[in-house]
């Protein structure tokens, strides 16, 4: 299987309802359990053992946990699989399983056990941006992942709410999108946007209401 990321098509996954198998109870699973937790997922987390801090974590989220060996063969029932222990033996045996069955796999630090990478994220509400190497060296995209939060701070996501808005309201007003395009690229490069991200809503805000008394376009 080919692990470069040359032959990887970045997505995202929508894992509302959708059971997750974590195995692993260690930092590194610990925080891959943090990265799934808010995606509405049905997470199993299953390890020989847990460290304090993952199980208190586990425990009081409410997240299913069994103490026990990976179980020849589960991985099948999952949508998602991810395997972070330090066993090379066991991480094998829950990739083949669940690569045998179809299901998205991912098994840490080891690329040729993967159809699937986790990316390092930077996460502003519904604005997302993710950074991989394709499995070839995680730790440089985090340190990345570190630099660009700094050049993508908090207000991005409010921000990507209001303008997502506005949008809304002038697909019913403006029939041409060649329109809406270059009028909502003008606001993104407005002194009201700039603005906003300096913590001053009040220009933006003036110029939602007037929007918002436009009259619809004719149907």
């Amino acid at each position: 299987m080919k692990s470069s990321a040359e032959s990887t098509y970045p997505i995202s996954l929508n894992l509302s309802g959708k059971p997750v198998l974590l195995v692993g109870g260690g930092e590194v699973a610990f925080r891959k359990a943090r990265g799934l937790s808010g995606t509405g997922c049905r997470l199993r987390v299953v390890a020989r053992s847990f460290s304090p801090a993952f199980q208190a974590w586990l425990e009081k989220g409410r997240v299913p946990m069994e103490q026990r060996a990976y179980r020849q063969g589960e991985a099948a029932g999952y949508f998602l699989v991810i395997s972070a222990t330090d066993d090379a033996g066991v991480n094998k045996r829950v990739f083949e399983d669940a690569h045998a069955a179809g299901r998205l796999i991912n098994v840490v630090d080891r690329p040729g056990l993967c159809n699937v990478f986790i990316p390092s994220r930077i996460d502003r509400g519904n604005l997302q941006v993710a950074i991989s190497t394709g499995g070839k060296c995680p730790a440089f995209a985090r340190w990345l992942r570190q630099g660009l939060e700094e050049a993508i701070p908090e207000r991005y996501g409010p921000l990507l709410e209001r303008i997502a808005g506005i949008r809304t309201r002038l697909r019913e007003t403006i029939p041409s999108e060649h329109t809406r395009k270059r009028i909502l690229e003008r606001l993104l490069h407005s002194e009201a946007t700039h603005r906003f991200l300096e913590g001053d809503d009040q220009l933006l805000t003036r110029m939602e209401r007037g929007w918002k008394r436009a009259r619809p376009k004719h149907k």
